[in-house]
């Protein structure tokens, strides 16, 4: 059994076990974002496995915890939320160069979404109405690229959409393997 030690923006060093066999562990966090208008931004913690199978495809397994908060502005729901999804993705590696060799892919996983000291603002940015935390379970479908920059360190983009609720985040982290 090895440890990998990693770390990453906004994460202390974690001594974390690497799997068995080809699976590889790396960790970090970063920036999160919404898409959409009164959007969220926020801070997230990500731990990816990945397996290579044939060359230049692999999985990788990325398992996410984050938490944000909306703009405030009139008329607008004011919200705080934590979210953890668990995606899967199959990618490619994409020779655009021989400095540029990103990975590209697609896949699909679950989140969890808790929303919290939901209050509702008048012009003037006062609240005029709080409603109860709400928690919501979604089905997700992602695209990803992770640029690796050096045999240890990369940063891994993701965007993805979450159904029922129509959650759409993008988020970019630096993740750090040590082997």
């Amino acid at each position: 059994m090895r440890k990998t030690w990693t770390a990453g923006i906004f994460a202390v060093a974690l001594g974390l076990p690497a799997g068995a066999g080809a699976w590889q562990l790396a960790a970090g966090g970063g920036l999160l974002a919404g898409l959409v208008p009164g959007t969220a931004f926020g801070w997230q913690f990500t731990g990816q496995w990945t397996r290579a199978t044939y060359a230049g495809e692999r999985w990788l397994v990325d398992a996410d915890i984050g938490q944000y908060a909306t703009e405030a502005h009139a008329d607008a729901c004011l919200e705080r939320g934590r979210a953890a999804s668990v995606l899967v993705f199959w990618q490619l590696r994409a020779p655009f160069s021989y400095a540029f060799r990103p990975w590209l892919g697609i896949g699909g996983g679950i989140s969890r979404y808790r929303f919290d000291e939901r209050q509702r603002l008048n012009d003037a940015g006062y609240a005029i109405a709080s409603y109860p935390a709400v928690v919501e379970n979604d089905a997700n479908i992602a695209v990803a690229m992770t640029v690796p920059l050096t045999p240890s360190w990369s940063v891994a983009i993701t965007a993805q959409t979450a159904f029922p609720s129509r959650i759409s985040t993008v988020s970019m982290v630096v993740l750090w393997r040590l082997l």
